[in-house]
């Protein structure tokens, strides 16, 4: 082995190392590829050429265009619906049929069905649905934010068309098999991996059980003791007929009254008189920040005070302004376009390229025929909200903003997908191929590509940072080591998801805390316990499943 090979290293260590040392993500980044560009041509004024020769080469490519336009316009849309009051329109349905604090709770996996598209659109419309009803039935504001935040990325992470993660997964995935010199289809590898990303299915399964399970960890069940101590009146006898039947857990009220504890008159009134101000508030704008500690703690995630942490791949404008009266239809038909579309295009681009249905799809360019559907989802959108009143400059101006909100994410991609290819043409398939693909057995791969990428993206907070920086280093070990290639793509996309829901200076950890009004740290002390259960029961399937497949 060519003892120079070991550079090839150097431009992804040296990212990830900075990354973690400055909690920045981009310049981290931007430094790695410099430092690769300057070991393959050394030199001030020929490295900074190689640089700009590296990302100039990536913009150049249809494919990866096609990704970064279709985070922006998915963004734009996202914010155009906002606009439209499809958000606000919804609130108003599911108050009708929640009548209990398990109730407020469910109803955080029952929106995902439409509000799946992106994990902050999911956290801020599905927040602004249920805290005025986890308010009302005391959930404390700690497992709101654990159930909002634990079905939010593990969830999206998970759905293989029509969301904003889609077009970046297909992205780092690209990059990874570029880096391993490996051909293949991105989309099909992709929908391999889904089976396979064990911690978003063990996350999402410890939130739910958290809800009906008898036993809770310390910091979470002294937080919903308090929540359901808080209202002195919880005694006084309720008029019949209004009863909230939600279940204690061993003598502590888990998430609301206690066990068939009735409503008072004053709950009673409060009650309506919270639905009528959230359907005021819905209609004009929504503000899921109230306090100003956790105005702070938004402000911090998204680097603006001095202890800011790492800058995140969204820009979490958390208040979006209604033009129109809430009407759910707004969000309904979007979403109905958007979804069969999806399918369709893909469908279509595929079709002369192969004949069965698998050949279809792993023959057809997923990300142009997504792009496309998302495009005419958008303009048939337009149309609609335009033949409503609202009128071409809200929307435009609506559509530009929500798409500048991921403009962290598209930088990260530009100047990660170079750092790949710099480290390619430093020899990096080779010196994995002659050290770790030799030594390391097979069956450890994904388990080691798992835990270092959750520690990784804990350290830096960013999911998608951590996914740029690790796919390139996990899919070559894979490849040269003779491991699954998709079970080692979804150990660093579980390793990120873990640390996006789990670490303190993650922006969805702070966004979930903020939209459900807790306290940052004493969100994190509550939730910590169980997704570190969680982490565990995943990094044990990732040394398990190995040896039976």
């Amino acid at each position: 082995m060519e003892l120079g090979l070991w550079v090839s290293i150097l431009p992804s260590v040296f990212a990830i190392l900075l990354a973690m040392i400055t909690r920045q993500v981009i310049p981290s980044l931007l430094a790695g590829l410099w430092l690769g560009a300057f070991i393959k041509s050394p030199g001030f004024l020929s490295s900074l050429s190689g640089t700009i020769s590296y990302i100039l080469a990536m913009l150049s490519d249809t494919g990866n265009l096609d990704v970064l336009l279709f985070l922006y316009v998915f963004s734009g849309l996202v914010t155009m619906i906002q606009l439209a009051g499809g958000v606000s329109g919804f609130t108003h349905l599911m108050e009708r049929v929640v009548q209990s604090a398990r109730g407020a709770l469910l109803s955080v996996a029952a929106l995902a069905p439409i509000t799946f598209i992106d994990c902050g659109f999911r956290v801020v419309a599905a927040g602004a649905v249920t805290k005025p009803l986890a308010k009302e039935f005391k959930v404390s504001p700690e497992r709101l934010a654990f159930t909002l935040n634990n079905t939010a990325s593990p969830l999206i992470s998970l759905i293989p068309i029509a969301t904003t993660y889609v077009g970046y997964m297909l992205g780092v995935l690209a990059v990874g098999l570029r880096s391993a010199g490996v051909a293949g289809s991105p989309f099909i590898i992709f929908l391999q991996t889904i089976p396979f990303n064990f911690f978003s299915f063990t996350a999402i399964l410890t939130a739910l059980l958290s809800i009906f399970s008898p036993w809770q960890f310390r910091e979470m069940a002294e937080a919903d003791k308090k929540a359901a101590l808080e209202d002195g009146e919880r005694h006084k006898p309720a008029p019949k007929g209004i009863k909230n039947n939600v279940r204690g857990v061993r003598g502590v009220p888990a998430f609301g009254h206690e066990a068939a504890e009735d409503l008072t008159p004053g709950e009673a009134r409060r009650l309506d008189t919270a639905r009528d101000q959230m359907g005021t508030a819905a209609g004009k704008d929504i503000n899921v920040t109230s306090s100003k500690h956790n105005e702070n703690e938004m402000k911090k995630s998204n680097g603006e005070g001095p202890n800011a942490p790492v800058n995140m791949e969204h820009d979490h404008d958390m208040e979006i302004k209604s033009k129109l009266p809430p009407r759910a239809l707004n969000l309904l038909i979007p979403i109905g376009i958007l979804i069969p579309l999806s399918f369709l295009m893909v469908w279509l681009d595929g079709r002369a390229k192969g004949d069965t249905l698998l050949e279809i799809f792993s023959q057809a360019n997923a990300s142009r025929a997504m792009f496309q559907a998302l495009f005419l989802t958008t303009v048939i959108t337009a149309l609609l909200y335009l033949l409503q009143r609202l009128s071409l400059k809200d929307l435009t101006n609506g559509f530009i903003k929500g798409g500048n909100k991921l403009m962290v994410t598209i930088v990260i991609l530009v100047v990660a997908w170079p750092i790949a290819t710099v480290s390619r043409d430093l020899g990096l398939p080779k010196l994995i191929e002659t050290t770790l693909g030799a030594t390391l057995p097979a069956v450890w791969v994904p388990a080691a590509a798992f835990v270092i990428t959750a520690a990784v993206t804990y350290f830096i907070g960013s999911s998608w940072g951590s996914w740029a920086l690790m796919m390139p280093l996990a899919i070559p070990l894979a490849a040269a080591s003779g491991a699954s290639i998709p079970l080692a793509a979804a150990a660093v996309f579980s390793g990120g998801t873990f640390g996006d829901v789990t670490s303190p200076l993650s922006g969805m950890t702070a966004m979930s805390s903020g939209v459900a009004e807790a306290e940052h740290m004493s969100y994190v002390r509550a939730m910590t316990p169980y997704n570190l259960t969680a982490g565990a029961a995943a990094a044990l399937l990732f040394v398990v499943v190995p040896m039976l497949i």
